[in-house]
């Protein structure tokens, strides 16, 4: 899926924070397994960024993606990826709000894809 609420909450232990949306389909696995990844997206992925925010019966199809060692997608081209034990999850509304402890993160260098205000934005540097 993709998440509008992501955010680092702790470096001791790392913890970081993501909303799902109740009704998601992605939600009740996270909340059965007890394990999510996070794949932050680079600038140039909107189209991968769109796609996991649609309800599609299956997201992945014709996709190439691999698994991780704990079966977790791991999506090509991504900034980052943070494989996530759920550490709490705890209500918010029509959401949930999961902590996860990052057990293993990798990262390269890009521009991150952003979404403010309804729509893809990019950095502007500092002059």
């Amino acid at each position: 899926m993709t998440v509008n609420s992501f955010t680092s909450v702790s470096l001791q232990p790392p913890l970081v924070l993501v909303c799902l949306a109740k009704d998601a389909r992605t939600t009740p696995a996270v909340q059965a397994r007890g394990w999510f990844a996070v794949n932050i997206l680079q600038e140039g992925q909107v189209e991968l960024s769109n796609r996991f925010a649609q309800s599609e019966e299956d997201r992945f199809a014709g996709l190439k993606f691999s698994l991780d060692e704990y079966g977790l997608p791991i999506l090509p081209g991504c900034i980052a990826h943070l494989v996530c034990r759920v550490y709490r999850i705890d209500p918010g509304g029509d959401h949930i709000i999961v902590l996860g402890e990052v057990v293993k993160a990798e990262f390269q260098e890009a521009a991150p894809l952003l979404f403010f205000r309804g729509g893809y934005a990019a950095i502007v540097p500092r002059t």
